[in-house]
């Protein structure tokens, strides 16, 4: 299942589920709290159910009226944790350190920082080091705590991108705590929908990619991580309980700005476009604050 949220200018909120017999997304808010639950552990007889429908081309599904929404989101709540990992990349970690580490970094950003995938990406007033990260989300869906592997693979329930805005100096340069180059409001749009974990069942040998002007700055497989996927969940609950609706976000391959020669930081006006060709593109522009 591939899942949007979208919001109108009062915030009201409708769901939309892609239906491919019909080529769009279906309004399906009425039935938010059904499929929340289909997509959870325990949850199969349900999601059967739905696939069913979906396959039939959803026959009495009306279709999402585009007039009046104003933005979307992947996610389904405001997570509260998203966890994100540093140096999973070898390529990364040695244009960023100079080293490969044995495990990776580890950090969060604030939920303020959630952004819609239609939203423009802030430039903080005077900052020249805005840089951008493409990144493999995963979505837990129950509680986990010193995890093991396995448990995080099933605990698993879908899939997203997220782009791991960071401005530099704030991260490096202002006595330390990579959260504060992190978590500036827009620095962490998801998109451009949630997939459910069975249309994605290698989340290991996945493609991603991220454009500046159209300029191909990062392109890797989620095979050149330091370790799977779900051993990056697993990682993540031995240092903090991870629950339902949280995120892990897995890092980000070489390529970024300031591993550039010189540095090839975002300005405003610039165009970025992150995507996986199994989930989609999402394309933002860099606007002053």
């Amino acid at each position: 299942m591939r899942l949007q949220y979208y919001a109108d200018e009062d915030g009201e909120s409708v769901v939309g589920l892609w239906v491919p017999r019909r080529g769009c997304f279906i309004d399906v808010t009425a039935k938010d709290a059904e499929l929340w639950t289909a997509m959870l552990p325990g949850g199969k007889r349900l999601r059967k159910e739905i696939e069913t429908w979906i396959a039939k081309g959803a026959p009495d599904g009306v279709p999402v009226d585009p007039e009046g929404l104003v933005t979307s989101s992947a996610l389904h709540v405001q997570p509260c944790t998203i966890a994100c990992l540093g140096k999973t990349y070898a390529a990364h970690a040695r244009e960023f350190s100079g080293d490969a580490p044995t495990e990776p970094s580890l950090f969060l950003k604030a939920p303020s920082a959630i952004s819609s995938d239609l939203s423009f990406v802030l430039n903080p007033a005077g900052a020249e080091k805005l840089d951008y990260e493409v990144e493999l989300a995963a979505v837990v869906g129950t509680t986990l705590h010193r995890a093991t592997p396995e448990e995080a693979r099933r605990a698993i329930i879908g899939y997203t991108l997220m782009c791991d805005y960071s401005e530099r100096a704030y991260q490096l340069e202002h006595g330390g705590q990579w959260t504060k180059g992190k978590s500036y409001d827009t620095f962490a749009p998801f998109g451009p929908v949630f997939v459910t974990k069975d249309e994605l069942p290698n989340p290991d040998k996945l493609e991603l990619y991220l454009k500046v002007n159209g300029e191909l700055r990062q392109q890797a497989s989620t095979a050149e991580l330091l370790m799977p996927v779900a051993e990056l969940v697993s990682y993540v609950s031995q240092f903090l309980t991870l629950n339902e609706g949280d995120v892990v976000s897995t890092g980000t391959p070489g390529g970024v700005g300031m591993g550039m020669q010189p540095p090839g930081y975002l300005r405003p006006g610039d165009v970025v476009e992150f995507g996986c060709p199994a989930i989609g593109s999402v394309t933002q522009t860099v606007v002053t604050e």
